[in-house]
């Protein structure tokens, strides 16, 4: 069952439930207010007849008593007087029993029903009443105690209230009359309304079908500023960013796509030229020479696969292990890194420049190295020969910072923000002799999270590039 149908019978049944229900408590509070009625009177005229019979009966069982009577000469007297009596009220005859103290029945007259059910429910010193029915008419009928001249006796009294039963089945008739009308009537109503409720809803289904077929494009109208318009805006947004999501997502597979071909074109060629200096050294006569040459060239070709090879391992590793922290200065550490990289500056003929404050770092060492060796690669690669770069490192109140800064060929700003993409190269047709494959930025920024540091890259083209990193650490006279 669709959600239309659900609400339509919920809707329908909650108010089919309020109306039964309320019509039901109107009807049976009226009817318990007309019997309570229907009590007190049939009550009050039971006190009535007994106060009337007292009255009229009492000389006559006085004048026996004084004569000497007995008990049963007593109960026939009273009989023979109220025999000879007519009762009645403005509704006609009253149907009443007088019974004895053990129940057994007085007197009677003609209407009434005798039946012990009431007298064996009543104790002493109490009054009561029951409801019998007789096929369709109904009787209430009370009992209570009196005493006449020293004799207990009970009185009871019966009246007919079948008319009011009788208006209560005509009234609960009238309610289920009016009910089936309210189901009709209200069903059309309810049908419009909850159609009209529904077919925002429907819009949104039919919209997200069209965003499950790739239609991201067309908006859902807003027709209302109720929590379903709010649901509507919900889903224009979501598909908006989903549609800039799958569009980034199209140029990241662009991106990954350029990668794999340089990355097979970077794997192909040197383990083809590896295979191929090898099989020369091993099928050849060579002098020691050209041994050295092929040597070295297999040599160097190997360490291009192994820097790529480590650099896909840290991408994924990173993500996986916690790394410990080491509190190092400043100078040991960065003396480290200008010992690995000062023989490749010269052989290119860099000016390196190095100006280190005193601080102490906590660091992870090892991941720290490789962080700023990526990044003074990068400047050794951005400069190429006769360049100028520089290595600085400041103590700062909160932290400690260095900054890699070149003079070389520099980044477009529409370029900039890319660059740290585990994928992203700025220029798509590097050669082999530039090196890399997009990924060790990519590298740097996962450490620098780790340390929970900061790195900033400027960039102007054609004058340089400039990338500053922020760690924890303190200056050497705080320590």
């Amino acid at each position: 069952m669709n959600f239309f149908w659900k609400l339509y019978f919920s809707i329908m049944a909650i108010t089919l439930t309020c109306f039964s229900v309320g019509g039901y408590m109107l009807i049976q509070t009226s009817f318990d207010n007309s019997f309570e009625r229907e009590v007190e009177g049939v009550y009050q005229e039971n006190d009535i007849l007994v106060n009337s019979l007292t009255l009229e009966l009492l000389p006559h069982l006085e004048e026996l008593t004084i004569k000497g009577g007995t008990f049963q000469e007593r109960l026939d007297l009273l009989k023979n007087l109220v025999s000879n009596m007519t009762v009645e009220t403005f509704n006609g005859n009253v149907s009443f029993c007088i019974r004895a103290e053990n129940g057994d029945v007085v007197y009677q007259n003609d209407t009434f029903n005798d039946d012990h059910k009431l007298f064996d429910k009543i104790s002493q010193n109490e009054r009561g009443y029951i409801v019998q029915k007789d096929k369709e008419h109904y009787k209430l009928q009370s009992l209570r105690i009196f005493s006449l001249n020293g004799t207990k006796l009970y009185f009871e009294n019966a009246r007919d209230i079948s008319e009011l039963f009788l208006n209560r089945e005509n009234q609960f008739g009238t309610l289920f009359y009016y009910t089936i009308i309210l189901l009709l009537a209200s069903g059309a109503v309810i049908f419009a309304v909850t159609r009209w409720l529904v077919s925002p809803i429907k819009k949104l289904s039919k919209a997200t079908k069209g965003v499950a077929d790739g239609h991201l494009i067309v908006p859902v109208v807003v027709s209302s500023e109720d929590e379903i318009g709010q649901l509507t805006k919900d889903f224009n947004t979501m598909t908006e960013r989903l549609s800039t999501t799958m569009k980034e997502l199209h140029e990241a597979v662009e991106r990954q796509e350029v990668f794999v071909g340089n990355f097979a074109h970077e794997l192909k060629t040197p383990l083809t030229s590896i295979i191929g200096y090898g099989d020369m050294l091993r099928s050849k006569r060579l002098n020691e020479e050209e041994v050295i040459g092929y040597s070295n060239l297999i040599v160097e070709e190997g360490r291009r696969l192994e820097a790529m090879s480590m650099k896909l391992l840290e991408l994924i590793v990173l993500k996986k292990q916690d790394f410990k922290m080491y509190w190092v200065t400043a100078e040991t550490f960065f003396q480290g890194i200008v010992d690995t990289v000062d023989l490749l500056m010269k052989e290119q003929q860099i000016e390196f420049i190095i100006e280190i404050e005193p601080g102490k770092l906590y660091i992870e060492p090892d991941l720290m190295k490789t962080v700023c060796l990526n990044l003074l690669d990068n400047a050794r690669k951005a400069v190429g020969q006769n360049g100028k770069v520089y290595l600085r490192g400041k103590g700062l109140a909160t932290g400690y910072q260095f900054v890699v800064k070149d003079n070389g060929c520099g980044i477009a700003a529409t370029e900039l923000s890319k660059i740290k993409e585990a994928f992203y190269m700025v220029d798509k047709s590097r050669s082999r002799s530039a090196g890399g494959a997009g990924l060790g930025l990519a590298i740097c920024e996962q450490i620098i999270e780790l340390h929970h540091a900061s790195i900033n890259f400027e960039s102007v083209l054609g004058q340089g590039t400039t990338v500053t990193v922020v760690l924890e650490g303190v200056k050497v006279d705080e320590v």
